[in-house]
């Protein structure tokens, strides 16, 4: 039996889970087919990230629709501003070093709601028919589905919309990063990556060593961005890509000795 949502959408970020979940969908593993898929550009993916969604695009039997907020965040953290235009604000979750004996700490993390989970939700009203500032029409619903594995459980969490389920396939199936993985190596004779902002101070240490070897004209940009923030920002505390909280550029030769420069260690 189909179900009663309105719309059922998959939203791609364009990484391992997302993707096998998409294909998975297509190959008909869960119980229905998705609607469509969306993903959501911050015009600041590594250039294997794109690649890898024109290709997917292909292989899917349903539409892969790409939206943004109107702005891209690697011009916004460039121009140190933030999804709104504001200066010396960012939207990126920068570590912070105090001064004086002051705690270390991490800036606001907004950069996923502004510039990832707006737009798709965006998207998602005008694929229902609705004009800006309309309201949801009673009974009409929205079955999201995310491509979380059983490693990341605790990321779930219910939508902040009463008009949207979020729903966790993967993790319905048991399925963990590794299993997502085996899945592609078993039917995919390419590379599967990670997906996440060149910039990202999220990421590992081991990424950064690999986006300084891969793509050295993009790791000298972050590395411009990461000095030009100190004495911009409206921070009492000093800002840093990196988590050692020192400039970008010593961090990552350090990480470089420590790892080797193919960045491969299961320690970062």
């Amino acid at each position: 039996m189909r179900s009663t949502h309105s719309l059922t959408v998959i939203s791609l970020g364009g990484g391992v889970q997302s993707s096998v979940m998409a294909l998975m969908a297509g190959e008909g593993a869960f119980d229905r087919t998705p609607d469509c898929a969306i993903f959501a550009d911050t015009h600041w993916e590594p250039p294997s990230i794109y690649a890898h969604l024109d290709w997917l695009e292909g292989q899917l039997h349903f539409p892969l629709y790409v939206v943004d907020n109107g702005r891209s965040l690697r011009e916004d953290v460039k121009a140190l501003t933030n999804h709104s235009g504001s200066p010396h604000y960012i939207d990126i979750p920068v570590y912070l070093k105090g001064r004086d004996g002051e705690g270390d700490g991490i800036g606001r993390r907004q950069c996923t709601d502004s510039y990832k989970i707006r737009p798709i939700r965006r998207r998602i009203r005008e694929l229902l028919g609705l004009r800006r500032g309309q309201r949801v029409p009673s009974g009409v619903s929205v079955e999201l589905w995310l491509g979380i594995s059983t490693d990341e459980a605790i990321r779930m969490k219910p939508s902040r919309d009463r008009w949207i389920t979020n729903r966790y396939p993967l993790i319905e199936e048991g399925m963990s990063r590794r299993d997502c993985m085996d899945w592609w190596k078993e039917r995919y004779d390419r590379p599967l990556e990670r997906s996440a902002c060149v910039a990202c101070p999220f990421q590992s240490r081991s990424r950064w060593v690999e986006t300084k070897r891969r793509w050295p004209e993009l790791f000298a940009e972050a590395v411009e961005i990461d000095a030009n923030m100190r004495g911009r920002l409206a921070f009492a505390k000093e800002p840093y890509l990196h988590p050692l909280r020192i400039p970008l550029a010593q961090a990552v030769r350090q990480d470089e000795a420590e790892l080797g420069t193919d960045g491969q260690s299961d320690g970062f």
